[in-house]
């Protein structure tokens, strides 16, 4: 059977499914804020937020085994290796198992030992119920950690529109019990109650599924490694590293704008780099698929397919980048009034610019970046991130007594596009002219 236009059928289904569940999710956010605010007292309102984006953040706590998982799964399964699916999938369980554990502990000792209605600025709610809710957070993102592992494996066996479904059906059972809860009984504790319950089915339901449905990555004890462990710890490490770098280099702008021109800049700044924000994310959702089957088909040998998809990957996002930036930047000031209000601060020309070329370095790295980690360059990004997190912040620093709101943002496009984009594509292009490598090479690439 031709694995060529298979392929791209797995990408474009498992695009469209993740670019629709997120859809879905941005809306209920959108639209269950507003009834949950109106439920609650302002303060109580502004623990739930608090609260709700913490349980967020901690996704990251898995330390990149997650994403180790899907890689080297989509190997075992380009080499038609079951075994080694199987302890990949076992020894992640594991691993996981016993980070949330670990986990649960941290929570129980510290939920219960700090002031957290001191920490949190939550003084009107009961320091025992704020203690509560936030044992409750730690505890379901300790559960989460090992569920998450179904969801990477569905990705990696180019079934990836199951874990977007799945994704789906938790989003809306929470909305659903949201709703429900404002109508018979709002309050603080059964809104957060509801909001973790339902946040366990998007990675529940693949679990589930995976260990009734996929023969070949059911998981048991017997089938776990020492190699693997160390495989996955070490690439995990790595993709964890980035994924920290990432969050620092693109979340503190806001951060140097309040602390250098005043805190109400954040939101002239903040309002529409979100709106700017989704056209890379949605490339990533098209994009992140094929991590999956760069891996599968290196372990095939199928370099030319690889090297095509590359080509045609950084091509079209690049221009869809560029064809969002020109529609976007001339609407902008029209949304940010129509979101915020006829008071909200139209951004100046120059970050509008910003924003452009923002979306457009973005488009293109994101790409040139979900390559690199299918090839199992790692190593690589690591010394232009660690690079570019540095010279970011310092940069944006220097340029917001220059150029005002606008200087962080040209800062992150300037570094990104010098130390980040243009390296990696000279790194992509040494390894497309390289021969054909074996899956165990690439492991050792990315170890």
């Amino acid at each position: 059977m031709n694995q060529i236009p298979c392929r791209w059928r797995r990408i474009l289904a498992v695009g469209a499914t993740t670019v629709g569940a997120r859809g879905i999710s941005l809306l209920v956010t959108l639209l269950a804020l507003p009834i949950v605010g109106r439920c609650l007292e302002k303060e109580e309102f502004g623990l739930w937020l608090n609260l709700t984006s913490a349980f967020g953040m901690l996704s990251v706590l898995d330390f990149g085994v997650g994403l180790a998982v899907m890689g080297q799964v989509s190997e075992a399964r380009g080499s038609e290796d079951v075994a080694s699916t199987r302890r990949v999938v076992t020894t992640a369980l594991v691993l996981l198992t016993g980070a949330a554990v670990l986990l649960l502990a941290l929570c129980g000792l510290l939920a219960f030992t700090l002031d957290w209605s001191d920490l949190l600025g939550a003084d009107r709610v009961p320091a025992a119920v704020v203690g509560q809710l936030v044992f409750a957070v730690g505890a379901t993102a300790a559960l989460s950690l090992p569920l998450a592992v179904a969801g990477r494996v569905y990705y990696a066996l180019g079934r990836g529109h199951v874990t977007a479904l799945s994704t789906s059906a938790g989003v809306l059972a929470q909305a659903a019990g949201l709703l429900a809860v404002a109508a018979l009984a709002p309050g603080l504790r059964s809104f957060t109650a509801v909001y973790l319950a339902t946040s366990l089915l998007g990675g529940l339901v693949p679990t589930l599924l995976l260990a009734r449905r996929v023969r070949g990555a059911r998981p048991r004890l017997r089938h776990v490694d020492r190699d693997t462990c160390g495989r996955l710890g070490r690439e995990g490490a790595q993709l964890f590293f980035l994924t920290l770098m990432g969050i620092v280099s693109f979340k503190s702008d806001s951060f140097v704008i309040g602390h250098y021109l005043g805190a109400d800049q954040i939101a002239a700044y903040v309002l529409p780099f979100t709106v700017y924000a989704t056209v890379p994310t949605v490339a990533g959702a098209f994009l992140t698929p094929l991590w999956a089957s760069y891996r599968e088909a290196w372990a095939r040998g199928d370099q030319a397919w690889v090297r095509g998809a590359y080509l045609r990957s950084v091509g079209l996002s690049t221009a869809a980048g560029a064809v969002a930036a020109s529609v976007l930047v001339p609407v902008t000031p029209w949304l940010v009034r129509l979101w915020g209000g006829d008071d909200a601060a139209v951004p100046p020309p120059g970050l509008l610019a910003a924003l452009g070329g923002y979306v457009v370095i973005m488009c293109a790295t994101t790409a040139v970046a979900v390559f690199l980690n299918g090839a199992g360059e790692l190593r690589p990004q690591l010394v232009v991130g660690s690079v570019m997190t540095v010279a970011n912040v310092l940069a944006s620093v220097w340029s917001v007594h220059r150029l005002g709101l606008a200087g962080p943002l040209w800062s992150t496009v300037v570094t990104q596009t010098l130390i980040v984009l243009v390296p990696s594509m000279l790194v992509a292009h040494r390894r497309l002219a390289r021969p054909r490598l074996a899956a165990r090479d690439v492991l050792r690439t990315a170890g």
